[in-house]
């Protein structure tokens, strides 16, 4: 009988592999001693009882893959250890597993790209992986669930590596028109080219913004192009503009395709459409969500404009933007106008509340009288009332508070028609008021409070008086991972504001969200404002990365 290596012997282990007899059972071992390790070390991949492991096996884990390629099985369970162990010089079993056979390894390469994702792949080795991913991705042709398991991994792998040199792979999937690619693939693809931040996508980006599934108009992928133009910053700029001018003819042609395919399914949507109107939409939410105040004049022009959904858009990406202190008085009168513009029957009534929501993100003491009147104004839709009451309650001062309360307390009561009940649904936010009124640090500690009508209020007081005060941006990034998403929203929303020169650790904040919870509804919802919001406080800070 012969001498086998000790179970707990990594170096004799790794020996074991060259024997087809006891490969399984060495691969078993190797990964029991190495999960091991790294529990005992809290999971530290970097600390020196891990290192000394992973120094020991990963070339022979490495070169037994390369070497028995016809053993699928023992392959998939090394690729399986290679995952777990995340090391770089992995990488030649890696690619080689990217080499995909159909029907055989096609689990082999979905776990080999989801392993790049996971690992800190060398500056070095950056252009041969993409170029492997890339060759991948080019024999996946059919639409089976493996195939797409395979793109979905590969793309996010091309995304993970940060790398320019995977921009045009990845450009070419996200427009690529082709009913056997799903259109979520084009989702995805566009999503991971924002994690590149290279200028030189924009212009596919921009197609992107306007682009939808092969006879399905209902679904698209303007939101996530959206977010990859905001991502890649300044440069988005000026190609947004000229979308929004109208000046963009490929823009202009998509548009045109997108509205005819509206008219074959729904004839009476489409009869109230324009190329304008859509282009504009999409370039107004992209330039209020990019914040540079060189959008000023041509957002006003677009808020003038006779349509209701452009003049719309355009406002509300108007209380996004850096608005100069000279020109705020315009902004102010243009908000008003839309919103005393807007159509006055029931589908009035989302745009009205969609708007003074926004108007409520500005946080300008001058539009308080504004809210103010839409609260009191007993012709107004109530639901309008409702929001305005609300929005007013949450950004109101004592001085303020107080003439909240006397209108309330003037409203009929429902029996009589009036809503008083509702409206004294926002008593606690008066109470609070009263109590913090114009202080700061009294803010601060409502802002940081674990209940939610506290913390909202406290944001909102913190976002109209705080501008700049680092006290208060701690205590807001502190609720961003609030499990209440109210409270995520107002917080997120006050530091935009307040962080006039940036905010490190409410990017920092985002970066380990999303990292925890991707795929999650709680982040889906939020990563709509927050992602926005994080390339701004970027840019501001000086980080254009």
């Amino acid at each position: 009988m012969g001498c086998h290596a000790a179970k707990d012997d990594p170096e004799g282990q790794a020996e074991e592999l060259a024997d087809p007899v006891r490969r399984e059972n060495a691969i078993f071992n190797l990964k029991e001693i190495y999960t091991e390790t790294l529990a005992a070390n809290n999971g530290d991949r970097s600390s020196e009882a891990v290192a000394e492991v992973a120094d020991v096996i990963v070339g022979p884990l490495t070169e037994a893959y390369l070497k028995y390629p016809e053993d699928r099985i023992s392959g998939l369970q090394i690729l399986d250890l290679l995952y777990e162990m995340r090391d770089p010089r992995s990488l030649p079993a890696l690619t080689e597993a990217l080499n995909w056979r159909t029907e055989v390894s096609e689990d082999h390469a979905i776990r080999a790209a989801q392993t790049i994702q996971a690992i800190d792949v060398p500056d070095a080795e950056r252009s041969q992986t993409i170029a492997a991913l890339g060759r991948s991705l080019e024999r996946i042709t059919g639409s089976r669930p493996e195939d797409n398991k395979m793109r979905v991994s590969m793309i996010r792998a091309l995304g993970s590596l940060k790398d320019q040199g995977a921009t045009e792979i990845l450009t070419a999937i996200a427009t690529k028109q082709d009913e056997s690619q799903n259109f979520l693939i084009n989702r995805l693809a566009a999503q991971q080219l924002g994690e590149l931040r290279d200028a030189s996508a924009i212009p596919a980006l921009i197609k992107c913004l306007f682009l939808f599934a092969p006879g399905r108009p209902d679904m698209r992928m303007n939101d996530v192009a959206a977010e990859a133009l905001i991502l890649i910053g300044r440069p988005s700029l000026a190609p947004l503009l000229g979308v929004l001018a109208g000046k963009d003819a490929t823009a202009n042609s998509i548009a045109k395709h997108y509205i005819d395919a509206i008219q074959a399914r729904r004839p009476d949507l489409a009869t109230r459409m324009t190329v304008r109107q859509v282009t504009g939409s999409e370039a107004s939410f992209a330039l209020g969500a990019l914040g540079f105040s060189e959008a000023l004049e041509p957002l006003l022009e677009e808020a003038a404009s006779s349509d209701t959904a452009r003049k719309l858009n355009a406002a509300i990406a108007l209380v996004r933007i850096d608005v100069p202190s000279a020109q705020q008085e315009r902004v102010r009168a243009t908000l008003k106008k839309v919103y005393d513009g807007l159509p006055k029957g029931f589908g009035g009534v989302a745009m009205r509340g969609q708007l003074l929501a926004a108007i409520a993100h500005t946080y300008d003491a001058q539009m308080m009288p504004f809210i103010y009147e839409q609260a009191a104004d007993k012709k107004a839709n109530p639901e309008l009332r409702l929001i305005a009451v609300h929005n007013y309650a949450l950004l109101a001062d004592k001085q303020e508070a107080a003439k909240l309360a006397s209108l309330i307390g003037g409203e009929p009561r429902s029996e009589d028609g009036g809503y008083r009940e509702k409206f004294e649904e926002n008593q606690p936010l008066i109470e609070l008021a009263n109590e913090c009124d114009t202080s700061v640090d009294c803010w601060v500690s409502k802002a940081g409070s674990s209940d939610t009508a506290k913390a909202r209020k406290g944001a909102y007081m913190l976002g109209r008086f705080a501008t700049g005060n680092q006290k208060a941006i701690d205590a807001l990034v502190g609720q961003l991972g609030s499990e209440d998403l109210g409270v995520r929203l107002s917080s997120l929303m006050a530091i935009d504001q307040i962080a006039v020169d940036g905010s490190p650790a409410a990017v920092a904040k985002i970066d380990d969200l999303r990292t925890r919870e991707e795929g999650q509804s709680v982040w889906t919802r939020f990563r709509g404002e927050a992602l926005p919001i994080q390339a701004r406080l970027r840019s501001r800070g000086g980080d254009a990365s």
